[in-house]
């Protein structure tokens, strides 16, 4: 057979299996070659830094663990084929270890030294890829897949242009246009983080009919979808108008509410929601059950429908506004009443705003509510290191900067905001003012996600809302309220995108929420009743958690702890009471974290990995200790031993000082000095702050600084072991 013949007959093959042009299954990976292109398709193909592809020719069976970095990495199901990517000698870490399985994932992670024992060699180079004859787009789509995907469609979403590009394609998308010279051939749009919301990585692909491909990195889809049609299969979410559809509604929680006393009178409670969606085909149902859901739960709390503000798409407007092809229903909760009375543009959030301006005085207290897309705004590129950010509406965008001053009109007692999209950390600093509690889905330089398998919601705000509308999940000490940190904790403690590291469109793989409060008492207080006379500190893991302005301790006597991914036993000059037993050995790691029972040296931290230690973290990263003027040091007596890191950031060498002290009567203190600046967007730099008791029934309390871009000379944490609990309010009603 003619080799050209041959490699068109394959990649034809490779279409064939991926259903084209109805639906589109992962084409699974069968050979050495082509788990090598999927790893550089998938991996490899945006970095400037790969000396050496090193593998092994035979898949594995599953599933695939591999002794790394001291460590037992878990990569995946299997089978697979095992790569090690060597990097140049300057890159941190310097390889790569990954593994292709059958089904076309990819699991990365780096490290720092060659595993020991890990047998691979040179992987060779492709062979050049043959010109071909594409006669039509079904061929065209084959060499889409075998040439820049990796030989699957597997967590893409893909869509082709009904009509051959004659010569140059040009597209308009929400930020401007992308042109694609060298026709005649065939056009597709290629999303790379459909689980997202945009703006995030994107492609538009002309395949030539010579088979050459022209492709265009774009950030945000094209501004009319109509002339596309979609080759593959994604679940966009589905509407949920029913109110017996929408999660957690819990009578039992609502009734332990009206044990409480109402602490702030309805008609001083208000609301804005707002969500754009930009256009009917990235406004996807999951928005408006976001929306649903928060609305449904203000009114559990008495919310006035008068008071509740709902900005949302094309407003009233009948026309088709949604991906789904219908016009988002205006009534949130089926009581015939229409809920959304504005579209949601920067004229009607001034209007809005002006209304609550003239409306709301020092008694009054307002939340905010948004979500759909956000982007950065122009000039800020990766790593995104300013807070300079938007947020979509309906065909138009507003800056965080024009939203603040909109809010800024209002004067009121007290406030607070939930924001969802992506970058939506920069709404949390540009709103940054005392009588506020802020908090985000990500920081001001991640994307949001939508929840899978359905993404019939977004993950942080469905999580936040289910703590508020749900006692039973949200309430932390029993009193009958939830408060915007019982609600920020409880979300961050449950959102399953966990992870600091980058994929190969440098795109976050995990989101990690802002939080702010002003005072830091406020978050604390303010629950959806408003802000009663008193609340309870919110308790778990059997410990109450508070600030205060301590400053930094005194550094004690250098140890010698110099090392990277070490930790060394310390016995302390008391027994030292955690979660119900007496420890006398601590353990402390140079990654920011000490251990009190199976301790580990890896500076790869996430929320559910701590969840299963044994620990206190006052900043748990890829840390080092190893460099000029750093260390460890102690000091000791016999009420308390303090112990603080002089340290860097592993990949990219940011200074952090940070300090834990453990008391005799079982209080941990975090203490944080100068630099401690997480931002902007790097893979594995990033920080996991809390205590945990990895035996006791959810025995986890995370930091409020968690939700902190920026550590530098910020108050100190403590953390108090709590007396008995109450019972619930609402368990009272069942006596």
């Amino acid at each position: 057979m003619h080799a050209r013949l041959g490699w068109l007959l394959a990649v034809l093959a490779l279409a064939a299996n991926a259903a084209w042009p109805q639906t589109v299954a992962a084409a699974d990976i069968t050979t050495y070659a082509q788990a090598r292109d999927r790893l550089v398709a998938n991996v490899l193909h945006t970095r400037t830094d790969v000396q050496e592809i090193l593998g092994q020719a035979a898949p594995v069976p599953g599933p695939v663990e591999v002794p790394a970095d001291s460590d037992t990495l878990r990569l995946g199901r299997g089978p697979g084929w095992i790569f090690l990517v060597r990097l140049q000698a300057e890159s941190r870490p310097p390889y790569l270890l990954a593994v292709v399985h059958e089904d076309a994932t990819v699991d990365v992670r780096p490290v720092k030294t060659m595993p020991a024992g890990l047998a691979v060699t040179p992987v060779p180079e492709p062979d050049p890829a043959p010109a071909v004859s594409v006669r039509t787009q079904e061929e065209a789509y084959a060499v889409l897949l075998a040439r820049l995907l990796g030989h699957s469609a597997q967590g893409r979403r893909i869509h082709a242009a009904r009509e051959q590009v004659a010569g140059e394609a040009v597209v308009a998308t929400w930020r401007g246009e992308v042109r694609l010279a060298g026709g005649p051939g065939w056009l597709f749009f290629v999303d790379d983080v459909p689980a997202a919301n945009w703006a995030h990585p994107c492609r538009f692909v002309l395949v030539r009919e010579n088979g050459e491909l022209v492709v265009t990195p774009s950030r945000t889809p094209p501004a009319n979808m109509e002339p596309f049609t979609e080759l593959t299969t994604w679940p966009d979410g589905a509407a949920l108008p029913s109110p017996a559809l929408l999660p957690d509604a819990a009578p039992a929680a609502a009734d332990a509410r009206d044990l409480a006393s109402t602490a702030t009178p309805a008609a001083n409670r208000h609301a804005v929601i707002i969500s754009g969606g930009y256009n009917s085909w990235s406004n996807y149902p999951r928005y408006w059950n976001d929306c649903a859901f928060f609305f449904r739960t203000l009114k559990q709390y008495g919310f006035l429908d008068a008071n509740i503000h709902v900005l949302f798409a094309d407003g009233t407007d009948p026309a088709v506004d949604r991906s789904d092809g219908v016009s988002s229903p205006l009534d949130f909760n089926n009581d015939g009443v229409a809920d959304i009375k504005y579209s949601a543009t920067k004229a009607n959030i001034a209007l809005v705003f002006n209304q609550l301006a003239s409306a709301l005085g020092s008694d009054d207290i307002l939340y905010i509510f948004t979500t759909d897309h956000g982007e950065p705004q122009e000039g800020n590129e990766h790593p995104y290191n300013t807070p300079d950010v938007l947020l979509d509406l309906w065909g138009e965008s507003i800056s965080g900067s024009e939203l603040a001053a909109e809010v800024d009109k209002v004067n009121a007692k007290a406030m607070a905001g939930i924001f969802e999209q992506c970058f939506s950390g920069g709404m949390v600093e540009a709103l940054k003012k005392p009588n506020r509690v802020l908090m985000s889905a990500s920081r001001w330089w991640e994307y949001s996600y939508a929840m899978a398998p359905n993404y019939n919601y977004n993950e942080f705000s469905y999580h936040v809302t289910v703590a508020l509308a749900n006692a039973a999940k949200g309430d932390s000490n029993n009193d009958g309220h939830v408060t915007m940190e019982e609600a920020y904790l409880y979300a961050l403690a449950n959102d399953q995108y966990q992870s600091e590291l980058l994929d190969g469109e440098l795109s976050n793989e995990g989101e990690r929420s802002a939080y702010w409060s002003s005072p830091w008492t406020l978050g604390r207080t303010l629950s959806l009743y408003g802000i009663p006379p008193s609340t309870a500190a919110p308790r778990y893991a059997g410990y109450t958690q508070t600030q205060s302005a301590d400053p930094y301790p005194s550094l004690g006597t250098a140890t010698n702890w110099k090392a990277d991914n070490q930790y060394w036993a310390y016995t302390l000059p008391f027994a030292f009471p955690f979660g119900g037993q007496q420890h006398t050995t601590a353990y402390v790691s140079s990654n920011g974290i000490i251990y009190f029972a199976s301790p580990g040296s890896s500076g790869t931290n996430r929320v559910d990995t701590l969840a299963t230690a044994t620990a206190v973290a006052p900043l748990w990263d890829d840390l080092t200790t190893a460099g000029t003027g750093q260390n460890i040091y102690v000091a000791a007596s016999a009420q308390q031993v303090t112990f603080s890191w002089v340290a860097s950031t592993y990949v990219d060498n940011i200074p952090v000082n940070v300090a834990a002290r453990l008391y005799r009567d079982g209080r941990i203190s975090f203490y944080y000095g100068s630099g401690n600046a997480h931002i902007g967007r790097v893979s594995g730099r990033d920080k996991t702050i809390g205590i945990s008791l990895k035996h006791v029934n959810k025995g986890m309390h995370l930091g409020l600084h968690n939700g902190a871009s920026i550590l530098g000379e910020a108050t100190a944490l403590h953390f108090s072991p709590a007396g008995p609990m109450a019972p619930a309010p609402w368990l009272l009603l069942l006596q």
